[in-house]
């Protein structure tokens, strides 16, 4: 077994198969793909040697079996290197065509091609069998247990690849430009087979994962014929690889389609490619979000579906001469086709490979893994070759470019919906339904919630939670309340508060969920009973009313405070007498700072000689009578105006006297009030303060109120000493006229 390796090992190790492969999918679209295809035009080859070209691409799954064997013998990193190696190596007799050409070997140059890139796909699928071994040393560091960022890691590498590949296009579509010689191909494949040798060298410095057991296995005859005993894998694998095959006769000849019917540029053409790859990289994305959720096989069949929606326009199109005279419109038309077609198939061969995992034994997980790669592959490699020669066959009959391309993906499309409509008898492996999935995928907000569920489940530690749940109280999901209530029961305190958290976010919750959240309450004290108080607040759960009120008397300081502020939202007036008993005996700051804003939330102005009571509290922090004081404000409805200065004052009472002596002369007092006022205020914050003066002027009020009577009590309290309160005083006497009250 292979050792741990410590976190900067690890670090390391990462860093080094990051740069592998980003140098190496760069390569790999110099070498493969598109380029391939075009080279081949270039060369005046025929449909069917484009549909051979593609079809060799997969032989790579071929030759899985050959790479499992050679492990046995040798280091995993030693194979695929050295394969990596011989791959590229195999493709110099493709530096030799154009030479041949220009003696006018034609046969000669296109031979050459076909050599290369079949000893290309060969090593590499020979190579292949050690990618998932040194993905999964990265991903866990060796240990047993996955790592919190396992998936986060797999996720970069998937970006990884596509960054490298969109760039490449990029640079593919610059130097070939509208229309290529054969030694500029040369030069792009040369420049991909540096990369790659380059890329090979970076991958040899990868320590070396976990070897294969030695265990004897079956031959794969026998696992074939094992296999397909059974109906419902014998059904999933004959319609993986129709699939396949309609998929392979479609995509291959994307590239031929553009450049033949409508007379695409090179340059072009990787710009198709470019977007396809977009197209991967959304499908992805999304994959990633839903498919646990809503199950593999209604997104088996939706992205079957999107990938006949790509090749149904080039059926169906009229006449591809009436949109010469827009180029626009083509390229448009050309990048929508190109985007869905990879969007679909990708998505169909994501989900096919989910399932695959959900349908088997685990004991048999790697044996039939090698049918599900055979089946792709003759599947894809049938359906590019024989594409190839259907399509000679059509224009050998006298059908023009452009309708022998319609007649033959409308073939395709028949074949689709045949086998689209035949994949509802395959065994149900879906949370959803078909319709369900679809209006999902079509909600961004769904979709959003089910990123932030996906990373909340794979998170393991506190910041990333609290980060992602911030997150999650936005997405406003009624989707993941029912998954987030089975996450209540839970015995673990770190679950159960994470759900609570969550379904926080969630703007209405059904009966079930309060429910929960009531017996939440009255279970889970001293844990994560005060944040279910605090939804049932947010809520206004009038049927929570009881156990919130019971909740006061109980020992939880926590539970107290979420519970007071929960009843004032509840508008249970019946609470206010034993809150503010509550705030009065306690010598709990939240608990008082909790219950000053409860009665704040209640607004009568009655609970203003409890806040004050509490102000003459000799053992009350300086943050907590400002609470209090702010509390005072918020009843008497002056609390926004109010806060700003209030916030001056306590940061420096001399800048905020002064603030509020210049917010006071830019109101229309009058000369006489204003001087008065002025002058109370300086006896007021004097260092041997005079609280009579703003008593008298509140008390000179036209209308006296309950309010005035209150606060001018407390300005000649001697035992409320605070200056906060002073100074509420002091700007109450300014908008006495604005109070509540008044």
């Amino acid at each position: 077994m292979a050792n741990l390796l410590s976190a900067q090992k690890l670090a390391k190790a990462r860093k080094t198969f990051n740069i592998y492969n980003f140098l190496n999918s760069f390569s790999f679209v110099f070498v493969s793909g598109s380029i391939i295809t075009l080279f081949a035009l270039k060369l005046g080859a025929q449909n069917s040697i484009i549909g051979l070209l593609n079809a060799l691409a997969y032989v790579t799954f071929f030759m899985l079996p050959l790479g499992k064997r050679l492990v046995k013998r040798s280091s995993i990193i030693k194979v695929f290197g050295w394969g990596w190696v011989v791959r590229y190596i195999a493709l110099v007799p493709i530096l030799f065509a154009p030479l041949f050409a220009s003696k006018g070997h034609m046969g000669l140059a296109i031979l050459m091609l076909i050599l290369g890139t079949a000893g290309f796909h060969i090593a590499r699928g020979i190579a292949l069998i050690g990618n998932n071994p040194v993905l999964g040393l990265l991903s866990t560091g060796g240990g047993d247990k996955p790592r919190s960022d396992q998936g986060r890691y797999l996720v970069t590498i998937s970006v990884v690849n596509s960054v490298a590949a969109i760039l490449a296009n990029i640079v593919l579509a610059f130097l070939l430009g509208q229309e290529a010689s054969l030694w500029t191909y040369t030069i792009a494949i040369g420049l991909g087979i540096i990369t790659g040798l380059i890329s090979c060298a970076i991958l040899f410095k990868t320590p070396e994962p976990e070897a294969f057991s030695s265990k004897e296995e079956q031959s794969l005859w026998d696992v074939t014929k094992e296999a397909l005993v059974q109906p419902e894998f014998r059904a999933f694998i004959f319609t993986f690889m129709l699939l396949s095959f309609l998929s392979g006769m479609g995509r291959a000849f994307l590239p031929v389609y553009a450049k033949e019917v409508f007379a695409q540029g090179d340059d072009a053409i990787m710009v198709y490619s470019i977007v396809a790859s977009l197209g991967s990289i959304t499908m992805g994305l999304i994959t990633r979000l839903v498919v646990d959720r809503l199950g593999s096989k209604p997104l088996f069949i939706i992205y079957s579906a999107i990938g006949f929606v790509s090749f149904l326009p080039i059926a169906l199109i009229p006449d591809s001469a009436t949109l010469m005279g827009a180029p626009s419109v083509i390229a448009l038309f050309l990048a929508i086709v190109h985007f869905l077609s990879s969007f679909g198939f990708a998505g169909e061969e994501n989900a096919a490979q989910v399932y695959y995992f959900g349908l088997v034994p685990k004991e048999k997980m790697l044996d039939l893994a090698v049918i599900y790669n055979l089946a792709y592959g003759i599947g894809g490699s049938l359906g590019s070759f024989l594409g190839g020669g259907i399509l000679e066959i059509f224009s050998n009959i006298g059908l023009s470019n452009a309708g022998a391309f319609r007649l033959y993906y409308a073939a395709i499309s028949i074949g689709l919906v045949v086998v689209i409509y035949s994949m509802r008898n395959l065994p149900h492996m879906g949370a959803k339904s078909v319709t369900q999935s679809i209006s999902i995928l079509l909600s961004p907000k769904e979709l959003r919630a089910f990123d932030l569920l996906t990373r909340l489940d794979q998170s393991a530690s506190a910041h990333e939670e609290v980060r992602i749940i911030q997150k999650l109280s936005k997405s406003e999901s009624n989707l993941t309340q029912k998954e987030l209530v089975e996450y209540l029961y839970s015995p673990r305190f770190e679950v159960r508060s994470e759900a609570l958290l969550a379904l926080e976010s969630i703007p209405e919750l059904d009966h079930e969920t309060i429910a929960a959240l009531i017996r939440e309450v009255k279970a889970n004290v001293y844990t994560t009973a005060y944040v279910a108080a605090r939804i049932l607040g947010k809520q206004r759960s009038s049927i929570a009313i009881p156990a919130l009120i019971e909740s006061l008397d109980g020992p939880d300081y926590m539970l107290q405070s979420m519970a007071m502020v929960a009843l004032a939202r509840l508008e249970a007036f019946e609470a206010i007498e034993k809150i503010e008993r509550l705030i009065q005996s306690t010598n709990n700051p939240r608990v008082r700072i909790s219950g000053a804003y409860a009665l704040e939330l209640f607004g009568r102005i009655n609970s203003i000689p409890t806040l004050i009571s509490c102000l003459k509290a000799e053992d009350r922090p300086a943050n907590v009578s400002d609470e209090l004081v702010l509390s005072i404000s918020g009843i008497l409805g002056i609390d926004k105006e109010f806060y700003l200065l209030y916030s001056e004052f306590i940061d420096d009472n001399s800048s905020g006297i002064a603030q509020l002596i210049a917010y006071a002369e830019d109101l229309n007092l009058g000369d006489y009030r204003l001087n008065a006022w002025i002058s109370a205020v300086d006896a007021l914050f004097a260092p041997d303060s005079d609280t009579a003066p703003l008593a008298r002027l509140l008390l000179a009020s036209p209308k006296i109120t309950d309010s005035i009577l209150m606060l001018s009590d407390g300005l000649l309290d001697p035992k409320l000493t605070y200056p906060g309160f002073n100074f509420l005083c002091a700007y109450i006497a300014l908008h006495i006229e604005d109070l509540k009250d008044y």
